[in-house]
């Protein structure tokens, strides 16, 4: 395989909990976010001439709330040539989940899906992506069914995405999002797909991505999945903790189909 086809055959895919519901310092906070995104880092360090790691391909994003869709994510990521889904904040939704995704990659079709069962009234967005040579790939997020309570809910929107993500043999699918899941719950769910985490390894240094308030321990909530039709190869992988920016680490990877 040549370096040109490997390239057509990759996302560099970050995903993120912005923590929007969170409203203290909200408008500071976001406007780093966009920094942290796009940069790498915060903007002091990048007019310092500190080296920037690549930017995402494409950014999966949950607890959005209109005030930062609109004030911070759209006219940032959009001056970074990316395009967003949704374009505008949906009606009477008070957080929701979006994609933004960059050149080389461009979206051909987007939509949401509410899930099955979801007391809270969850559901996804799932995004089919293209880009030039005919590369195609579906990328889906989601923030599943919050609280202890919301375990019974969770296994069944874990199976829904599991067979989302198999529904296509000729696409290559992933899912990468907030999952609040529980170990246990991963497996009652019998999933069949395959977790970017434990694909590079189980790093313990990128297992964490939540900690509850005044606690030092941590929760593998944010995850990325892959479908298991074909042959995945996780080139990187790493979380990025921004305590004073969200409550979650951005968790992402390299993977290559």
């Amino acid at each position: 395989m040549t370096r040109a086809m490997d390239d057509a055959r990759s996302l560099r895919v970050l995903t993120w909990n912005v923590e929007g519901l969170e409203t203290t310092r909200l408008d500071s906070r976001a406007e780093r976010i966009c920094h942290e995104l796009l940069l790498g880092m915060d903007v002091k360090r990048a007019l310092a001439g500190r080296p920037s790691p690549p930017m995402p391909e494409v950014i999966c994003l949950q607890e959005v709330v209109p005030r930062v869709h609109v004030a911070k994510l759209r006219p940032h990521l959009g001056a970074a040539r990316f395009a967003i889904f949704p374009e505008a904040p949906p009606r009477e939704e008070e957080d929701y989940v979006a994609i933004a995704v960059r050149p080389p990659w461009q979206i051909e079709d987007a939509a949401y899906r509410p899930f099955e069962d979801s007391p809270l009234g969850r559901g996804w967005v799932e995004a089919t992506l293209v880009r030039e040579g005919g590369a195609r790939a579906v990328v889906l997020t989601a923030h599943l069914e919050s609280l202890r309570s919301g375990a019974e809910s969770r296994v069944a929107q874990v199976r829904q995405i599991d067979a989302r993500l198999h529904e296509d043999p000729d696409v290559p699918a992933l899912f990468a999002g907030d999952t609040n899941l529980r170990k246990a719950e991963w497996d009652e769910a019998g999933a069949a797909m395959a977790d970017a985490w434990v694909a590079a390894g189980s790093p313990k240094a990128h297992r964490d991505t939540w900690w509850p308030p005044e606690s030092s321990r941590g929760f593998r909530f944010d995850r990325i999945w892959l479908d298991r039709q074909r042959a995945w190869e996780i080139t990187a992988l790493r979380t990025r903790r921004r305590e004073k920016l969200s409550d979650h680490a951005a968790l992402e990877a390299l993977v290559s189909f």
